[in-house]
């Protein structure tokens, strides 16, 4: 950190990443919020003009000029701001008065590289180059008149002075690597360098290969095994390619440091070791089985969280790997507390509160996964509690051993952690003293506790309109906030939220009724109850088979709409408790609409109270599939009641042949309308399909009525010609003018009989198609409803 100043008061505020600049007796101050991060070396300079009332703030690659806002009420009359002496500078402690009065909680902890104030104020050039460790030039020209280097500071409390390059502070390499000083095989070394979310280090050049060794060569006696090895490298051999492969991508490695002849890839020698006292520096090639110490890389330092202690708990919830104390990793708090090897056991203790410890019972390797701690001076009742340290993120799941799976494959019947810990303690419910299974949840709020309502029908079985009954498959859920529970365990997908103990939650009693207000009969039914783990909100899904009862109204049938309604009640709760309501759209369909005679064509949710209580109306709309009656019925009939008209045209004389046409129509006709009675419902009202088969039997009986009319009329006139008695006058008629062939038709044509007869031709048609307009009509009428 590099620091340049003419302030009174500069407060760094590492929660908020904000600082504080405040001076000349309160009438200047600033705030300006800083990217602050952890374990990284941050530069900073802030450049005071009084006079020009402006302010410059660099921080690293940030930079930003403001003007000043001078508060007049906090300065004399005709005075302007200024910097007084007399005072003391304080580096590192917030203090309230000149005394002292130093606190640890106001204490700045971390490193301060370099601390210089001058009594020049800096351009921007120089601010820019000076941040970035580039203005030698001015440095060796202008001194400050405080600095480190100059030792003006006093130590006093836990301060170490020590030196450290600017090489150091002014290179940012990306990356950490840290050494784990205890001997594992490559496998588990992979598995350890995972748990903490890094990966096994793999040198990428000479440079970093020394940088390396030089840094963690001092464990080389907690790592000297057989094979006189420090650490595993990260790569992994390929025998079919005979290539050293990257871990991290399968990818070829691109520079190596193998001793002569340790570099070929076998079966029996296929992972990596390097460094140790006799061969510094040097790879070579090694068996995966044999054990070496754990050396992982990491994008930063990796930070682990501290799971299990209670909300009023003072310890730090986050801790990150950072040095070593006792040749342990040291878990360093994100405030005041840390996790360290005492040389017999991992303790956590506090800066802040030096009461408050807790020591781990269990002595493990390192304190990551589930351990059991024993607490003192912390705010929490439990003396003994189990505590996770993981570096698993949000939507990972933490074995006991510190494995992170995603939180998918938790409790989903199958083990994927290493020690099998997915798979335990999967309920997802806490049921607190005094719950009551029989009560409805209490109310949060003024309003009753929605009942959030979804019917999905699945599938239509049967609409049946002999026996006026619909049976439908459904999965009815309702969603609802019981305060009274607790979860654990959540996970996204809610469906793997299932609790294990359904009985004793409070459900909802659903009682389903018809348009008939009678008793919906209820198929197999398969309960789950499941959680979202969006909202915790408790969801009670059902899978049923109903059975219900419609009033139809068949008299347009088969060019008819139906509707059957369904209402669904919760028992036992009114709308001063509970309320149903629709969640969504309320109703879905997924199944198929077009069924054996109908088809679905509408389906309509809504709700209706009566008596404060309030119900969901379901009601579905079918329409007739009425091109079968078409084709089946219709049709057939119209063609005889065709063929019963066209015997008007047989010869008058041709009785036999028109009335045996006439009466095979009118049976053909008698049967189709016995055999589609069979397969209709029966009524004691006539319906559509009834009226059109009466009225063309009625129209077939007319026309053979008539047949019969007009043959007596015609035999009546031959009897009549046959008579004795009777005289005939006889008109002479020029010879040449008429044939005698001509004058019997012109006699049989002009006669009674066949004047009835072509009045008939011309009659039935149109009878036929007032009838048929009429019948159109009410088809329509009954589409429409």
């Amino acid at each position: 950190m590099v620091l340049v100043c003419m302030a009174r008061v500069i407060n760094i505020k590492g929660e908020s990443r904000s600082l504080t600049f405040t001076c000349c007796g309160g009438s200047v101050g600033e705030n300006v919020i800083i990217p602050l991060s952890l374990y990284v070396w941050q530069h900073f300079c802030l450049a005071i003009d009084l006079i020009s009332e402006h302010m410059l703030v660099a921080f690293d690659n940030v930079l930003e000029e403001r003007q000043l806002q001078i508060d007049d009420a906090k300065l004399l009359p005709g005075t302007r701001p200024r910097v007084t002496g007399g005072g003391r500078l304080v580096v590192g402690q917030d203090i309230a008065t000149l005394e002292g009065q130093f606190d640890v909680s106001h204490n700045f902890h971390g490193e301060i590289a370099d601390l210089r104030i001058y009594d020049h104020l800096l351009e921007t050039s120089h601010v820019k180059r000076f941040i970035h460790c580039e203005d030698k030039a001015f440095s060796s020209q202008v001194a400050p008149i405080i600095s480190l280097e100059k030792k003006s500071f006093m130590i006093k409390g836990q301060t170490q002075l020590f030196n450290i390059s600017e090489d150091e502070v002014c290179r940012h390499i990306p990356g950490y690597t840290m050494l784990f000083p205890e001997k594992k095989t490559f496998i588990d070394s992979i598995s350890w360098c995972d748990k903490l979310r890094g990966d096994i280090a793999l040198p990428t050049s000479l440079e970093n290969n020394i940088q390396i060794f030089d840094k963690f060569i001092e464990f080389n006696n907690e790592c000297f095994d057989v094979w006189q090895a420090l650490y595993w490298v990260g790569a992994s051999g390929n025998v079919s390619s005979g290539q050293w492969l990257r871990l991290i991508d399968d990818q070829p490695i691109h520079w190596h440091n193998f001793k002569d002849s340790w570099e070929s890839v076998t079966d029996k020698y296929s992972c990596i070791l390097a460094g140790g006292i006799l061969h510094p520096y040097e790879w070579y090639h090694a068996p995966c089985t044999v054990i070496a110490c754990v050396m992982c890389n990491f994008t930063s330092h990796p930070e682990v969280h501290l799971r299990g202690l209670c909300e009023s708990s003072l310890f730090d919830r986050s801790l990150f790997l950072h040095e070593y104390i006792n040749n342990r990793p040291k878990f360093d708090g994100a405030r005041h507390s840390s996790i360290i090897w005492n040389n017999k056991s991992w303790v956590m203790e506090s800066r802040l509160y030096p009461q408050l410890s807790a020591k781990m019972v269990d002595q493990m390797d390192y304190p990551v996964g589930l351990h059991l701690w024993n607490i003192r001076g912390d705010k929490c009742r439990q003396k003994e509690v189990y505590l996770l340290l993981t570096a698993c993120r949000a939507d990972e799941f933490t074995c006991d051993d510190g494995t992170c799976i995603d939180k998918s494959q938790r409790c989903d019947l199958s083990t994927d952690c290493p020690d099998h810990t997915d798979e335990l303690t999967c309920d997802v419910m806490a049921i607190p003293e005094g719950y009551s299974a029989q009560l409805p949840p209490p109310k949060i709020t003024l309003k009753p506790v929605p009942l959030l309502f979804h019917l999905n029908i699945t599938s239509i079985r049967e609409f049946n309109v002999v026996s006026f009954t619909l049976t439908i498959d459904v999965i009815i859920t309702i969603r609802w906030n019981d305060s009274r529970v607790t979860f654990t365990n959540l996970q996204e997908d809610h469906r793997k939220n299932k609790v294990k103990q359904p009985g004793l939650l409070w459900t909802p009693e659903l009682m389903v009724t018809d348009g008939t207000q009678s008793w919906v009969q209820h198929g197999q039914t398969d309960g789950d109850d499941v959680y979202s783990g969006s909202n915790n909100s408790l969801l009670y899904r059902l899978h049923k088979t109903l059975k219900s009862r419609c009033q139809l109204d068949l008299e347009s049938y088969p060019f008819d709409t139906q509707r059957c309604s369904l209402f669904f009640t919760v028992q036992g709760i009114t709308d001063f408790s509970g309320k149903l309501d629709k969640e969504g759209a309320g109703l879905t369909f997924a199944g198929t609409r077009q069924l054996l005679e109908y088809n679905l064509v509408d389906e309509t949710i809504h709700d209706i109270t009566e008596e404060q209580v309030t119900q969901m109306k379901v009601r579905l709309k079918f329409t007739n599939l009425y091109k079968y009656y078409t084709m089946n019925a219709f049709l057939p009939s119209t063609m005889m009641l065709v063929i019963s008209y066209f015997s008007l045209y047989f010869d008058l004389e041709d009785f036999q042949d028109r009335i045996m046409v006439s009466l095979t129509s009118l049976l053909v006709l008698a049967a189709f309308f016995s055999q589609t009675s069979l397969t209709i419902p029966k009524t004691s009202y006539l319906k559509l399909i009834d009226v059109w088969y009466v009225a063309l039997i009625s129209y077939v009986f007319f026309v053979i009525i008539s047949l019969i009319f007009v043959e007596n009329l015609r035999l009546r006139d031959i009897k009549q010609q046959q008579c004795p008695h009777k005289t005939i006058q006889v008109t002479p008629f020029a010879p040449g003018h008429i044939s005698s062939k001509e004058l019997a038709t012109t006699i049989h044509t002009n006669s009674l009989p066949a004047r009835l007869n072509c009045f008939l031709i011309v009659f039935f048609p149109l009878a036929f198609f007032v009838f048929f307009v009429y019948f159109v009509a009410a088809c329509a009428d009954g589409l429409k409803e």
